[in-house]
């Protein structure tokens, strides 16, 4: 008779580790939602972002970094803060965590919407004050590994003194206006330099020859010893230096980053004395992150990698690989106490949830084009060169 119920037992056994099998593996998944700006004024960023986002999906299982089996889910944000909101929104409904957003206006509806859905955020490109206001008022759901407004100010201060500029021009893209506004202000007056202009050009696509009208007029007012500081991280700026260049603008030009970071937009348009900032370069080894994320994006894509909105998204999925501890409370905890590493350097969070960048782990990088080659000027571990005038 024992016989009998020998069956019914294996399958219940058999139907309880099915069970928990089925429950492990639903445990051990992490998805990351990512926001790019995949249609609109800035996609051209968007497809960096994309590119870099599921480059950080193969390194995961790679290099081991996460005991979740990692899922990357992308979604288009366009260029508006409806976009984005929109796009966040259908992400919540399957993402652990959620990063991305590029603009600052659209960060702080991602920053709200994280709020109210419960969702992790980690900003990887906008640098607005208002997500470090949002986790001062309460907002615990935000995270920011990008720089804010102040260390983009920092950086561009920096060039200042170690360039050793007389004085600086200051020119800002005005769908920008806000962010390069508080750039300037955070390094305003705490420079040897002194400013003497400050102009905003207009998007092609609200003015087509704005760019060159303020190019000339630039050019007409700096001299061999003015840096031009650059707000424009997009392909306009090409056009810019290349105009301010061909009216006989003279001294350094200092590029915030963007599409003038690029080694490879720089050795094509052979511009010379083009300064800019970047989270990292392929040479300067920070992590063993740095190398892998240009060198296997180069061979995966086929073209170079972006270095900034690009690895800071990658970094920002890393980041999410590494916190995520199976639940959204024990995960705030780990980014509220603990470090992680990233292409750009290692990350910890300051009680505003802003990433660290200045600290020892976490610094930007200025270098040079001239002559065909990229020279580093800062920091001092990676300096190849001093800022090198016309």
């Amino acid at each position: 008779m024992r016989l009998k119920w020998i069956p019914l037992i294996v399958l219940l056994i058999l139907s309880i580790f099915l069970t928990g099998c089925s429950q492990e593996k639903e445990m051990g998944t992490l998805t990351v939602g990512v926001i790019v700006p995949e249609t609109g004024l800035f996609s051209p960023a968007g497809k960096a972002m994309k590119n870099a986002a599921y480059l950080a999906e193969e390194h995961i299982k790679k290099y081991g970094i996460s005991e979740f089996e990692v899922k990357i889910v992308v979604a288009d944000g366009g260029s508006t803060p409806e976009q984005a909101k929109s796009a966040f929104m259908e992400l919540a409904k399957q993402a652990d965590i959620i990063v991305g957003a590029y603009s600052s206006d659209q960060s702080v509806v991602c920053a709200e919407a994280a709020k109210d859905t419960g969702k992790i955020y980690i900003a990887s490109v906008a640098s607005t004050s208002q997500l470090e206001k949002a986790v001062r008022e309460g907002n615990r759901f935000v995270f920011r590994n990008a720089y804010n407004t102040s260390y983009w100010g920092v950086l561009a201060g920096e060039f200042l003194e170690l360039s050793g500029a007389r004085k600086y021009y200051f020119v800002g893209y005005d769908p920008l206006r806000t962010f390069n506004q508080g750039m300037l202000k955070s390094f305003e007056g705490k420079t040897n330099a002194v400013k003497i202009g400050e102009v905003y050009y207009r998007s092609t696509r609200a003015s087509p020859n704005d760019y060159a009208i303020k190019a000339e007029e630039v050019a007409r007012t700096a001299d061999s010893e003015t840096a031009v500081i650059l707000g424009d991280p997009g392909a306009t700026a090409i056009q810019f230096v290349k105009t301010y260049r061909k009216a006989g603008g003279e001294g350094l030009v200092y590029s915030v980053g963007g599409v003038l970071a690029l080694p490879k937009t720089l050795m094509t348009i052979k511009v010379n004395h083009i300064a800019f900032q970047s989270a990292a370069l392929e040479n300067t080894e920070k992590t063993r992150f740095t190398g892998a994320y240009f060198e296997d994006y180069r061979e995966k894509y086929g073209e170079e990698a972006n270095n900034y909105a690009g690895i800071l998204t990658y970094d920002a999925v890393l980041i999410a690989a590494q916190a995520w501890r199976g639940d959204t409370e024990s995960t705030i905890q780990a980014l509220e106490s603990e470090e992680f590493e990233g292409a750009a350097g290692i990350y910890r969070f300051n009680s505003e949830h802003q990433a660290l960048w200045g600290s020892e782990k976490l610094r930007g990088i200025i270098a040079e084009y001239f002559d065909g080659k990229i020279e580093i000027l800062y920091p001092e571990e990676f300096k190849t060169s001093d800022a090198v005038w016309p």
